[in-house]
């Protein structure tokens, strides 16, 4: 069992410098899997709109609105992931992989 603890508390001090970069990784896949259901929604709210302003509005939501969730999940997910105990922070980070390979799996986007 120290064996199990030891390695995992030096997976987890492995980890840590790259904490931001997990949880910009995690909101950015959850983003993609679910960008859809953004994308349904807008794309029923403008329908009827004119060619020229389905385009700027689809391109709106790219930029500012993906961007604006991705800048405010990130540290979101950071303060989760640094609240998380040391040494179940690499089976946690892996769960949450594994949870959004599986939703993609089910989506068929894998």
């Amino acid at each position: 069992m120290s064996l199990f603890i030891e390695l995992n508390s030096s997976v987890s001090s492995s980890l840590t410098p790259y904490l931001r970069d997990i949880s910009l990784a995690l909101v950015a896949t959850f983003l993609v899997i679910f960008g859809d259901h953004v994308n349904g929604s807008l794309k029923r709210a403008v329908s009827n709109w004119i060619f020229p302003a389905r385009i700027g509005a689809f391109v709106l939501m790219c930029t500012f609105g993906y961007g604006l969730l991705t800048l405010w999940g990130q540290p979101v997910m950071y303060w989760i992931l640094t609240h998380i105990d040391f040494l179940y922070r690499p089976a946690f980070v892996l769960g949450c992989f594994c949870v959004l390979g599986f939703l993609a799996e089910r989506k068929r986007y894998v």
